[in-house]
């Protein structure tokens, strides 16, 4: 039970201390400035775990081993980034911004996950995205 919720428990407090952090970035001088110095520490703490869990593994033999996809990745993180810094910016309370784009996002992994992966899409799972929808409404307004 524990392997399976750990990652779900580290994924929400890091997400709600980063959507603190992105709140706080988005009335800096220089948001792009002040991310460029999240990566330099998000890339140090992975050499640093990468030495921690894999002591007898060689970091650049990795990286000459990762493949193109985890550049798209680094693009899509960055769009996150950037996207969620400059939306707390224009002024979307962290509330709502937050809830509006994590909804929308939903709603597009579920039918892509059906479409795509072929992923069950059920009666309930349509039910969620019309929940969903009525939500973000909610909120919104």
């Amino acid at each position: 039970m524990l392997a399976l919720w750990w990652p779900v428990v580290l994924i929400v407090v890091a997400d709600v201390i980063y959507q603190i952090c992105a709140k706080k970035l988005s009335s800096a001088a220089s948001p792009l400035a002040a991310l460029g110095a999240t990566y330099l520490v998000s890339a140090l703490i992975c050499v640093l775990l990468f030495e921690v869990l894999s002591p007898a593994g060689d970091l650049m033999a990795a990286l000459a081993a990762v493949p193109f996809p985890a550049a798209i990745a680094g693009v899509s993180i960055a769009g996150l980034e950037v996207g969620t810094i400059y939306m707390y910016r224009a002024g979307w309370p962290m509330n709502v911004g937050f809830i509006v784009y994590t909804g929308i996002i939903v709603v597009l992994l579920l039918f892509i996950g059906s479409c795509i992966y072929t992923e069950p899409m059920g009666l309930m799972k349509l039910a969620g995205v019309a929940l969903t929808c009525l939500g973000m409404f909610c909120i919104v307004r």
